[in-house]
């Protein structure tokens, strides 16, 4: 992935949610993945069991309020349903983040496999560590508001090469 392409289309296929409600990180994956729509195939319970046992082995807080879930057992084949729902926290939740700054806003990502995956959390770590980027998420940008922003900020990218 040496581009914001991929990372576009799967913003464009998970969508943005917002009002997410929980006061644990396994409340607010149930309340979010009662509300996303799943590539087929994905069973919501599994899902939400697979991000729950991946939060208990180690927070998926990046800082800064901002968490990237995800399961640690793929739950898709298909490149093509891969997905990233980005999901706004009605009020911050404890991911017992290093930093200790509650979650307000969720990357949850469905991927493939780790190599996929990996590619996935680098390409998405590199807008997140933007201070201007983060910033803008306070706003919670709308679907095509988020793409525009990681375009603006993967052009930065190029235009700096």
């Amino acid at each position: 992935m040496n581009d914001s392409s991929a990372i576009i289309e799967m913003v464009r296929l998970g969508g943005v949610y917002y009002h997410i409600c929980g006061t644990t990180a396994e409340g607010v994956f149930k309340d979010a993945v009662s509300r996303i729509a799943l590539p087929e195939g994905v069973d919501s319970t599994t899902l939400i069991a697979g991000l729950t046992e991946r939060e208990r082995l180690m927070s998926t807080s990046i800082g800064s309020g901002v968490a990237l879930p995800h399961p640690r057992v793929p739950l898709i084949t298909d490149t093509g349903s891969e997905r990233i729902y980005v999901c706004y926290l009605d009020r911050g939740v404890n991911f017992d983040a290093m930093d200790g700054v509650p979650i307000h806003v969720m990357f949850l990502i469905l991927s493939t496999g780790s190599t996929n995956h990996l590619n996935i959390l680098s390409r998405l770590s590199y807008v997140l560590q933007k201070p201007l980027f983060r910033e803008a998420l306070r706003g919670k940008p709308d679907t095509e508001e988020l793409i525009e922003l990681i375009k603006k900020h993967f052009q930065g990218e190029k235009e700096n090469e």
